[in-house]
């Protein structure tokens, strides 16, 4: 059986989702940054013949002299980057990246030799997406995310051919940091009172949709959290409710031949995995009323919390359609469904919460992220807070 630890003078380490991973250093990128390389592994033993190997690959690399292949174009670079790197992520990071690439990447570039893609290049590909005229034009925060994407592919030519690569401009967009668009449409407070009152109703006569939405609004807990809930996951004994996955639907690409060459076929599917990131692991503590409605309706261990008619779960985009439905017979204006935890972090700050709280049960990583994302003041709270104010603390 092997220890899940570092060797002395080794950098293989056993991962949270029971893989091993190992890294080795390929010198200097082209920002100036140490460079490395990580391969993965069921076992020790296979991570540590995988670096033996790849330290072979780099060592005849740099006898070579290091020289990116002539001719490897972007959409190539892609491939490589996506066989290389596509074993230390989650299956629906993968989908993600390949949806990006096919999307926006292959289509203006995917010919394009790496070499001949300078910085006015790249700056021409980006201005293109600003100005498209079919509406299909891009937000900075996303082409940002391209512009990162790009960044990971050249530095896996750099360890791969053991070449520097021009450093790519960044001076082409500008990321405006504040709260999403979203934030300034939030619901009335009569909206919300009338939306919690149907809620409670139809959740005391056994509507699992209504008790997963009052779940959502009164936790802070994100959509694909809520669908990937089992009731196993409420601990009624401590009060609190542990989110350990969520649910989303992905892209999905398959290679198939047709008429003697390969074709890729899209298509999508509902897979639960671990959440968003680390800190998203959590514990939070329900309010009672909550804890007594659900452990009213409380079904088998291994059952979803939000059963579906057809399935054994409700999936995100199912979920917010009867939202979406629910808000219409309300006569309340629409809104999308991860406004709930936009309405729940700025209550439990007018409420009082402190702030590392409010960011644990948001399972942020941060308290910066809070208070940038979901927190907002207005003029009347700002008044509020200030008509009592005096130089001299009582």
């Amino acid at each position: 059986m092997e220890v899940a630890m570092a060797r002395k003078g080794e950098n293989i380490y056993k991962r949270k989702d029971g893989r091993w991973e190992g890294r080795c250093r390929t010198g200097r990128l082209s920002g100036g940054k140490a460079g490395y390389i990580s391969v993965y592994g069921k076992s020790y033993r296979e991570v540590k013949e995988k670096l033996f190997v790849k330290k072979g690959e780099q060592l005849a690399g740099k006898k070579a002299g290091g020289r990116l292949p002539a001719g490897i174009t972007v959409g190539e670079a892609v491939d490589l980057w996506i066989e290389e790197r596509k074993g230390g992520w989650k299956e629906s990071t993968l989908a993600t990246y390949r949806s990006i690439a096919e999307k926006h990447i292959l289509p203006e570039l995917g010919t394009t030799p790496v070499a001949a893609l300078d910085g006015e290049l790249y700056k021409r590909y980006f201005e293109k997406y600003r100005v498209r005229g079919d509406g299909s034009c891009l937000s900075e925060g996303y082409l940002h995310q391209i512009h990162i994407l790009f960044g990971q592919i050249f530095r896996v030519l750099e360890e791969k051919y053991h070449c520097r690569l021009p450093e790519l401009p960044s001076s082409c967009f500008v990321v405006k940091k504040g709260p999403p668009p979203a934030a300034s449409h939030a619901p009335e407070e009569g909206s919300i009172r009338r939306l919690e009152a149907y809620l409670l109703k139809e959740a005391e006569h056994g509507d699992h949709t209504c008790l997963g939405i009052l779940l959502s609004g009164c936790s802070g807990i994100r959509i694909g959290e809520l669908c990937a809930l089992q009731w196993k996951d409420i601990q009624f004994e401590k009060g609190t409710l542990a989110i350990r996955k969520t649910m989303q639907r992905i892209r999905t690409f398959e290679t198939v031949w047709a008429e003697g060459k390969p074709v890729t076929r899209t298509g999508t599917k509902v897979v639960v995995a671990g959440p968003k990131s680390r800190n998203s692991n959590r514990e939070i503590p329900l309010p009672e009323h909550l804890l007594k409605l659900l452990e009213k309706m409380s079904g088998v261990k291994e059952g979803y919390v939000m059963p579906g008619k057809k399935k054994e779960y409700t999936e995100p985009r199912t979920l917010q359609y009867r939202f979406q439905r629910i808000l219409k017979e309300l006569g309340i204006p629409a809104f999308n469904f991860h406004m709930l935890r936009h309405i729940f972090a700025t209550n439990c700050i007018m409420q009082g919460f402190d702030m590392k709280s409010l960011s644990e049960i948001l399972g942020h990583s941060n308290v910066s992220t809070t208070m940038r994302i979901y927190v907002h003041s207005d003029m009347e709270r700002k008044k509020q807070l200030m008509a009592g104010y005096r130089m001299a603390v009582a």
